[in-house]
């Protein structure tokens, strides 16, 4: 405010500034001052002294101001003020604090100086040569090279060193920039907002200027800042200055303004005594009047407002009475509710929940289940319902289950990749739950480890196994990790630690589970526990970081789906208002044209308007349909999962599942609260309709019922004037033959509490609050149009439950009607037995393709032990028939027959003393250990011996010993069935287990694989060897403790993985050409049982050689030598040289390098054969074509209705090939012509035409080689041979390749052998050996070899069998993306009509099967029946078709592959553009 500097300004004091005026009064205003004057001398008086220039500006002391221009200098002085920089403020008065001046200009200064030399933390800078960017001081250091001051005072601050954040870009980035390069903006800081900051906020005290109080609490105190927390150092030092105090004589009082301004007192008195008496008498009669008119008003005012207040009262009361959201019960205006049709199922009412949630989970998580295939990408309902129905051991629920499981192990498997996990096995400091179970859960994964050798999640997993895994991975639940893993999981789990594991929390609330699991399969569970286990591994699946992942991504899709679906109702809103306003102009501008056109054109300038706004709305209604296209895609977005619609008034649940059509309503037994002890009485339905007509919201409502009430007040006002009512009683009583009056019929009957769905008060007989109430439907649903209509009538928009439901249903509403159009009411509505009977014909007739040998042939009703035991019967006895068969080892009994025959009949006999264990402890001795369990602890030791002195003890011993109490009875489940053979159960398991025992014992060491075997057999390693065995003697003690058949097969499945088939004697196969085929002329190792063709030997044998005989392999790893001496070797060298000369000149017997070729093939193709030896494994046992033989002391591998038999001289000539006559020449002349051949090599004889090895003839001028069939010759010419390229161009001209269509054999016989290929009579011996055996006419094969020769090398459309490569493709076309379709047969019931238009189904399991069996000769034969595949995919489907689509990308990733490979492909009509390959 401006400070006079005289007195006389405030000279009507006598005036009060509340002083009331009146509409006629005259005043006198002054505007600059906002005041007001009766009396003019008084306003002369004012106005003079805001004129004068008396005034000073209060922040800036300038003085001879007037009052305005004063004014004008403060608000100017406070804006430049407000523009101070805010950093600075801090650092300026903690500066005038530590100054102690008096003199304000000196103050001015030394802040200016200060502040100049410095800068402070939190203050945002700009760096010299970097424009627009702005950076923040985080922190203050000295150079390196300055010297550190003694004082700890930094006066020299241009040595210091400014370390800056900047604003924009990467927050975490620092940059340091000495002081010369830093810059404060000039409006920020400069020496006139400074002095005016100070002015404003120092004051005076005892003469020294210190900082105002308040000013310094807020920018100093409050924040808590200190001169340490702003910069380097301590505050600099100064010297305060000297308290000068004012003298008494300087202290002038000031003049006075009267003397210029003030007229004489007389005349003043004159004209106020006057002014007086004529305000006196007019003030009077004006009060009078004033106080009537007031008083009139007030009551008027006062009698409205209270009125007023009465009807917003009453309106208020009613808007909160119809709009206020309460809960459900407490409500008085309920409507019925539609009644809804109960769920009718084989599965039991208490399960169906559950069932439904576990069908849903596999439906929503179809691309995380591991084996979900196995349901064709979802489990239908008759799957469904026959799992959760029929007892059955590889029934649905076998796959369920393990398909959850194997899916649990996938993840887990996935997390130790992520992250190393061990599972502890100290003890925890807490002797209490969870923890004590957490610490016995760990034993589970050590036992796994200590009696298989390996993890609970690498044990092999089928429907016979299942059981006793599943067990052990329950116990295994929860158990303590290291301490790294743990970190992992909290991060990257949501904070998912080991206590929080669902399996721990089912081992502790239902350990009678697991303690039945360990005799029983899982089959035999009541099926509640059985849903318990699955939802058990539902819920672990939860826990794991890529299911986290896969949530949180939807839940951010709906939540973007929710945001753009709000944002385009904003646009669509803000489009519709532009649509309006656009209207409204047109219409405007129509009316403004209108008023000044002549009338002739007025009806043309109508029509332009109609037309204007006609095309405004047909661009609106176009873009209108589009938004609506727009929240249909946004809504199903939100609709593709489980929705959860909400809850009703007595708590029903509502749900809308994607893998069944249909709102299903829940009436859970779990109450959420109790009865009410007074309900509220419901009103008519007649007012609950006419509040049904009511506005809804808020606003419109009140000024509804305002206008209602005022009508309302006025009809009273009438009815009190005229009495009509009074009036139209007397007619009625004097007139009584006046027409009856018409009367309302009687209003129907109040529903009842039970119809309106809601609480009676009485527990005993509540639909809401009684669980055991007849009337409650557990599961109910709805479907029709007609009965979503009627439930969204129902709903109460103000119940606090039901508002949410109706919101949900009025949202989705569209999507859930298109939806459940397709609701199966016929699989939800068995109500009578003959409904049920047709249902479980079809659910068989669906299922029995896939289930129907889900007993293993045995018929329904079986008891499921004695399944599992005949099965298991079958397999060890199959088991055994392998490892005998294959020359894998043999059984040590006395009688097989009667061992076999005992075990079918159940009366089995060992017929010796069984051993087992570490020591080969006797079956007698078997009790002695398990008694001294108390003893037992785990410590690592040794590998070897690691648990030899252990005792046996199962993980399920640990379970707490006190069996479970069921609160409630399972009257839906089956009825615990007391077995007769119960108590020869665990004697037909030991049985069995005792069978076992026997079959691995017989087994030889070498052919079993890590870890019981060694991944090389050597016997020097001992060490090696004592650990297998170790191992495996563990497998025998868990073996034998066994008390289920599920623990056997669990047994019987690890011992018959870790056996390397491939060297079984039924899956021989050429370790050189890789073959099955001539299985007479091929040759077993006696040591590692592989197979090798006579003829593919190096040289070639004619007979079986006498004695032992080893492979190559076996020779060089283990110094075998074979039964023949050198002489027998030389001999047999000379006998046969005039036959085998062509590869000995080709090909020397002692070359190194074409060995360890081949032998890197051999490794690779028995790595194929490894990975398929469990599909190989099963077609072999079925197929009893081949067994061993001895010939000469030799096992000979050869049919069972062919004898083998030893070849002569002849058959061997004969299968050569006889259109070649032999030329004349000496064994000295045959050894000169293979030495000279072996100095090039088939590397070295690569043809120019065909590129491949082998060549036969050499150009002369080129010195480059070619095949005969390549350079179109029959025979190696007699004289030089000059190619084509070498030859004249006259000589070019092409020779015609004749055959010998009549057998003779011509001027081809003349052929010598020496020229020959050794490919070539490799290839002639076997297609004329194999045509030798199946023909009775030796001249007529001949023949046929004879016109039908090859060379060595095919040309590219008849390659020979590369197996490695094509199981290499077969194996990435099986692994793509779109080959799903096509992995399997098509099945009839499927697609009922398939066989009729395919006459040739092919898919890719069978081609795999036939490459397995070796049915494939040629590459053409595999890529043939590949093409047929898409041939069969392309006449069945249409253009445009899910499986067309991918049948026709699979075929286009085949040709890529074969492409790349050098394969022959012809592409199918779906691909006929892309060239062939």
């Amino acid at each position: 405010m401006p400070i006079c500097k005289r007195d006389g300004f405030d000279l009507n004091q006598k005036e009060g500034k509340n002083e009331t005026f009146h509409d006629n009064d005259q005043v006198f205003c002054c505007y600059i001052t906002k005041r007001i004057f009766r009396d003019y001398e008084n306003y002369f008086r004012h106005v003079m002294v805001i004129n004068s220039t008396v005034w000073q500006c209060e922040a800036t002391g300038k003085e001879n101001l007037t009052f305005e221009e004063a004014v004008k200098s403060e608000r100017a002085a406070r804006k430049k003020m407000e523009q101070f920089k805010q950093s600075l403020r801090a650092p300026v008065l903690l500066v005038v604090e530590h100054a102690r001046q008096s003199a304000m200009n000196t103050l001015n200064m030394m802040v200016a100086k200060f502040l100049r030399k410095r800068y402070f933390i939190g203050e945002e800078v700009t760096v010299a040569g970097k424009k627009n960017a702005v950076y923040t001081v985080v922190g203050i250091q000295l150079d390196k090279d300055a010297p550190e001051p003694g004082n700890g005072i930094y006066e020299d601050t241009d040595s210091l060193v400014y370390r800056l954040r900047p604003h924009k870009g990467d927050s975490g980035a620092e940059v340091e920039h000495p002081f010369k390069q830093l810059r404060r903006s000039r409006m920020e800081f400069n020496l006139e907002n400074l002095n005016m900051f100070i002015k404003s906020n120092v004051s005076r005290v005892d003469g020294l200027l210190r900082p105002k109080p308040e000013a310094y609490k807020q920018y100093v105190t409050d924040p808590g800042v200190s001169f340490s927390t702003i910069f380097i150092g301590k505050m600099p030092r100064y010297s305060p200055a000297k308290i000068k105090k004012p003298d008494a004589k300087d202290a002038k009082k000031q003049s006075t303004l009267n003397k210029f301004i003030v007229a004489d007192e007389a005349t003043a008195a004159k004209s106020k005594a006057k002014a007086k008496s004529d305000a006196k008498s007019l003030a009077e009669e004006m009060e009078r009047v004033r106080l009537e008119k007031e008083a009139r008003l007030m009551e008027q005012e006062r009698q409205k407002a209270e009125k007023k207040a009465q009807l917003m009262e009453r309106v208020e009361n009613e808007c909160n009475l119809l709009l206020q959201k309460t809960d459900d019960l407490e409500r008085t205006d309920q409507k019925l509710l539609p009644r809804y049709r109960k769920i009718h199922t084989l599965i039991p009412e208490r399960l169906l929940g559950d069932a439904f949630m576990m069908r849903e989970f596999m439906h929503t998580y179809t691309g995380l289940l591991s084996g979900i295939e196995v349901f064709r990408q979802n489990l239908s309902f008759y799957e469904m319902t026959r799992a959760l129905s029929a007892r059955e051991i590889a029934g649905p629920l076998s796959d369920i289950l393990l398909v959850l499981l194997g899916t649990v192990f996938d993840l887990q498997k996935e997390e130790e990749e992520e992250c190393a996990v061990t599972y502890g096995r100290e003890r925890s400091s807490q002797l209490r739950e969870p923890f004590l179970s957490m610490v016995q859960a760990a034993k589970s994964h050590l036992y796994a480890r200590r009696h298989f050798s390996f993890k609970v999640n690498e044990l092999p997993l089928d429907a016979l196994t299942l059981s006793e895994v599943l067990r052990l991975h329950l116990l295994g639940s929860g158990a303590i990790v290291n301490e790294k893993a743990e970190r992992w999981r909290v991060m990257y789990r949501n904070g998912y630690s080991s206590k929080e594991d669902p399996g721990l929390e089912l081992r502790l609330q239902h350990a009678h589970i697991l303690r039945t699991l360990k005799n029983h399969s899982v089959y035999q569970l009541k099926f509640r526990d059985i849903m318990l286990v699955i939802r058990c591994l539902m819920s672990q699946i939860l826990t794991y970081s890529g299911t986290i992942n896969l949530i949180e991504e939807r839940m951010e899709q709906t939540a973007k789906a929710k945001q753009d679906l709000r944002a385009l109702v904003v646009s669509e809103n803000k489009r519709l208002a532009a649509v309006e306003i656009n209207r409204k102009k047109l219409t405007q501008t129509h009316h403004l044209e209108m008023s000044s056109a002549e009338p002739e054109k007025r009806e043309a300038m109508v029509e332009k308007l109609n037309k204007s706004i006609a095309e405004l709305h047909a661009q609106s209604d176009q873009q209108h349909r589009k938004h609506e296209q727009q929240v249909l895609k946004l809504h199903s977005q939100l609709f593709n999962f489980l929705v959860y619609l909400g809850m009703d008034r007595c708590y029903r649940k509502y749900y809308v599942l994607e893998s069944m059509p249909g709102i299903f309503v829940e009436h859970s037994p779990d109450s959420l609260d109790t009865c009410l002890e007074q309900p509220p009485a419901n009103k008519s339905q007649l007012e609950i309709r006419q509040q049904a007509t009511l506005p809804r919201s808020r606003k419109d409502l009140r000024l509804y019922l305002l206008k209602l009430y005022g009508e309302d007040d006025k009809k009273t006002r009438k009815r009190a004037k005229h009495s009509l009512e009074n009036k139209e009683n007397q007619e009625h009583r004097l007139n009584g033959s006046a027409e009856p009056m018409e009367v309302e019929a009687d209003p129907p009957e109040a529903p009842t509490q039970f119809e309106l769905m809601m609480c009676s008060g009485d527990k005993r007989n509540c639909i809401v609050h009684d669980p055991m109430n007849g009337q409650r439907q557990r599961w109910s649903y709805i479907y029709k149009h007609e009965e979503i209509e009627e439930l969204i009538k129902g709903l109460n928009s103000n119940g606090l439950r039901e508002f949410e439901l109706l919101q949900e249903l009025s949202v989705l509403r569209s999507l859930i009607e298109q939806h459940v159009k397709t609701c199966p009411v016929e699989l939800l509505s068995l109500e009578n037995e003959a409904m049920r009977q047709k249902f479980i014909a079809t659910m068989e007739s669906e299922t029995h393709r896939k289930y129907g040998e889900a007993n293993f042939g045995l018929p329904n009703g079986t008891d499921l032990n004695e399944v599992m035991r005949q099965h298991l019967v079958d397999r060890i006895i199959q088991f055994e028939n392998d490892i005998y068969t294959g020359d894998l080892g043999r059984l040590k009994v006395k009688d097989m027959e009667k061992w076999r025959n005992d075990l079918l009949t159940g009366s089995y006999d060992p017929q010796c003393k069984l051993q087992w264990g570490p020591g080969g402890k006797l079956e007698d001795e078997a009790g002695s250990d398990n008694e001294s369990h108390g003893t037992h602890e785990e410590d690592d030791v040794a590998l070897l011996g690691k648990f030899a002195r252990k005792p046996y003890r199962d993980p399920g011993l640990y379970l707490p010993a006190s069996e479970d109490v069921e609160s409630q009875s399972d009257s839906d489940d089956e009825e615990d069935k007391s077995t007769a053979n119960a108590v020869s159960i665990p004697l037909a398991v030991h049985n069995m287990a005792s069978a076992l025992l026997q079959v691995e014992q017989a087994i030889g060491k070498r052919f079993l694989k890590e870890p019981y075997g060694m991944k090389k057999w050597d016997p020097k390693q001992e060490a090696l060897r004592l650990a297998c065995d170790s191992r495996l003697h563990q497998w025998e003690v868990s073996l034998m403790e066994s008390t289920s058949f599920a623990q056997v097969f669990l047994h019987f499945n690890i011992l018959h993985d870790c056996i390397q088939w491939r060297r079984s004697t039924n899956k021989s196969l050429c370790k050189i050409c890789r073959r099955g085929s001539d299985p007479d002329k091929m040759l077993l190792c006696d040591e590692c049982n592989a197979g090798t063709h006579m003829f593919c030997l190096k040289p070639k044998l004619r007979s079986v050689p006498q004695g032992n005989w080893y492979c190559n392999d076996c020779v060089k790893s283990l110094g075998l030598k074979n039964a023949q001496n050198e002489k027998d070797k030389k001999q047999a060298a000379k006998k046969k040289r005039k036959f085998i000369v062509e590869e000995e000149e080709d090909e020397p017997t002692d070359d190194e390098e074409e060995e360890d070729e081949e032998q890197e093939e051999e490794e690779k193709a028995e790595e194929d054969e490894e990975q398929n030896d469990d599909e190989e494994v099963e077609d072999d046992r079925s197929v009893e074509s081949h067994s061993s033989s001895k010939v000469n002391g030799r096992t000979l591998r050869g049919s069972r209705t062919r004898p083998s038999k030893r070849l002569t001289s002849k058959e061997i000539e004969e299968a050569a090939g006889e259109e070649v006559e032999s030329v004349e020449i000496s064994d000295d002349a045959s050894l000169t012509a293979d030495e000279d051949t072996v100095e090039e090599s088939d590397d070295e004889k690569v043809c120019q035409k065909c590129f491949y090895d082998g060549g036969e003839i050499k150009c002369v001028q080129c010195k480059l080689f070619f095949h005969l069939e390549c350079a179109h010759l029959k025979r190696p010419p007699r004289t030089e041979f000059v190619c084509k390229t070498c030859k004249p161009v006259q000589h070019r001209q092409p020779r015609r390749r004749h055959s010998n269509m009549n057998g003779d054999d011509g001027p081809d016989e003349d052929e010598p052998k020496a020229k020959r290929s050794r490919n070539s009579v490799r290839l002639s011996i076997d297609k004329s050996a194999r045509q030798s055996n199946g023909s009775s006419n030796n001249n007529n094969s001949s023949t046929s070899n004879n016109n039908h020769r090859r060379s060595g090398r095919r040309m590219n459309e008849n390659l020979p069998l590369n197996s490695a490569a094509l199981y290499d493709l077969l194996e990435q076309i099986m692994k793509h993306k779109a080959a799903w379709p096509f992995l399997r047969p098509v099945l009839t019931s499927e697609v009922p009509d398939y066989h009729q238009i395919i006459k040739a189904p092919m898919d890719l399991a069978k081609i795999k099967s036939k490459l397995n069996m070796g049915s494939y000769q040629l590459n053409e034969e595999l890529l043939s029946d590949i093409q047929l595949v898409f041939r069969n995919c392309d006449l069945y489907n249409v253009e445009g078709n899910e499986i067309y689509d991918a049948g026709c990308q699979l075929e286009r990733f085949v040709i890529d592959r074969c492409k790349d490979m050098q394969l022959p492909f012809r592409p199918s009509d779906m691909n006929g553009q892309v060239e062939a390959c």
